[in-house]
């Protein structure tokens, strides 16, 4: 399948998926969001599908929820739901954000993350719905919700807390502040750190070895890890759907997102 907003190429059992809008900074908008959910559900019916790989275009692996998009591009997120037969995107608690990220979480096989650059908001927990991180020199890791007025979401407030610990996750949630590739690999946020250049190749030999092991025993250790957690993953989900709800309510998150499109500090008002 032709994509429009990412690419997607099979090799020797690896599926590389390369987020495509590198004049956004691969910033998810609807669109990106279904073909992601299309990738995933499809591959992990695919047998010839071994390890699934995500990447970004450019020089950001994904600045989050293309929150500055066009008022008709945003109104096209139920049209492109009813087209592509997304149903449970327009129903239930937790929204088309929740329903990818609930599918990340049950996908069987391994999935890496190679982090080429910023990784903020709903890119960061993409990064962080991976099985492994391997981020360039050049990565930067962001939860950028609380700049907006916002609430970390997609997964998030479940993931986060477990790969570095309460502490150090509520530094990153309750300040918003940046964190380098090497805190990210003095944390554990990301399993290795690498120059640029080297990324995509340590990645794509770590993929292809996994790929070329005993698939059978790859995906059910993943799933005795996996269960451990995943009913927690499904809940929180829909705390966080309820928590950005309200929080997006409130005037704060209009000043967050007004501030960030005029490029100045936000006025915070506590209301």
């Amino acid at each position: 399948m032709d994509y429009d907003n990412l690419r997607f190429e099979l090799n020797e059992g690896v599926a590389l998926v390369t987020l495509n809008r590198p004049e956004r900074l691969n910033a998810l908008n609807p669109g990106l969001v279904h073909e992601l959910l299309h990738v995933v559900e499809t591959t992990e019916r695919d047998d010839d599908v071994k390890v699934l790989v995500f990447t970004g275009e450019g020089r950001a692996f994904s600045a989050g929820a293309d929150v500055l998009a066009g008022y008709e591009e945003r109104e096209s997120a139920k049209e492109l739901d009813e087209r592509a037969g997304y149903r449970r995107m327009l129903e239930g608690p937790i929204g088309r954000w929740g329903v990818l990220y609930s599918a990340l979480g049950r996908y069987p096989k391994p999935i890496i993350a190679a982090v080429n650059g910023i990784s903020a908001g709903a890119g960061f927990s993409l990064a962080l719905a991976a099985d492994i991180r391997i981020a360039s020199t050049e990565a930067k890791f962001i939860s950028v919700f609380i700049r907006r007025g916002l609430v970390p979401d997609t997964g998030a407030t479940w993931h986060l807390p477990q790969l570095i610990g309460r502490g150090r996750a509520m530094e990153m949630m309750l300040s918003g502040d940046e964190v380098d590739a090497e805190t990210a690999d003095k944390w554990g946020l990301a399993n290795r750190v690498v120059e640029p250049d080297r990324l995509l190749p340590e990645t794509m030999d770590l993929a292809r070895r996994l790929a070329g092991g005993p698939t059978v025993a790859l995906e059910l250790t993943k799933r005795l890890v996996n269960d451990i957690t995943r009913d927690g993953l499904d809940r929180q989900l829909q705390n966080e759907a309820w928590a950005a709800t309200r929080a997006g309510e409130a005037e704060d998150a209009g000043e967050g997102i007004k501030s960030f499109a005029e490029r100045r500090d936000p006025n915070w008002t506590g209301r």
